[in-house]
């Protein structure tokens, strides 16, 4: 399928997981990869001027979420770039990567970048309003935990989803 994009050797990083609810908890995800990411392209002697889009991916929002992949971009030392900002439960990683490679095999861009990052520790909550309801009570949304709690496509619990798999493969 893909015969134009690649990653590089050596053209990737992935840092440390932090423990759920440790000293990492209230930092921002995309300051914090965008950070990680200037500092990473500088250990390689890489200039972010070679980059021409960016694929930001980030599941659970933080604050400046509506501007994250410009901001990550300068932050980088990329202001110069356009991008994207992607979510996908699960498989944001995967997504950002497939999209940025099938950018650069139909040669919409040419060296595109892929910033996933993450926080759920401390996950937003969010309201919409609801005027029609009862006493027009807004419906909320707390972003990790209704979102573990409940897949709403098939209203599994994400451990249910990954125990149903265990035991259909007999992984123990």
């Amino acid at each position: 399928m893909l015969t134009k994009a690649f990653i590089p050797y050596g053209g990737y990083y992935s840092s440390p997981f932090c423990r759920w609810q440790g000293s990492m908890q209230n930092e921002n995800s995309i300051v914090l990869g965008a950070e990680t990411s200037k500092r990473w392209l500088a250990e390689k002697g890489y200039d972010a001027g070679m980059f021409d889009y960016l694929y930001l991916g980030i599941t659970i929002s933080q604050i400046h979420h509506f501007y994250a992949a410009p901001w990550a971009a300068s932050l980088m030392g990329a202001g110069h770039i356009p991008g994207f900002t992607l979510s996908q439960a699960c498989t944001t990683g995967t997504t950002c990567v497939f999209q940025a490679a099938v950018g650069v095999e139909t040669g919409l861009y040419q060296n595109a970048y892929v910033l996933t990052t993450d926080r759920t520790s401390n996950g937003p909550h969010t309201i919409w309003p609801n005027p029609k309801g009862p006493g027009a009570e807004v419906i909320s949304e707390n972003w990790l935990m209704d979102n573990f709690n409940a897949d709403p496509n098939v209203g599994l619990r994400m451990i249910e989803t990954a125990e149903n798999v265990a035991k259909e493969e007999n992984i123990t």
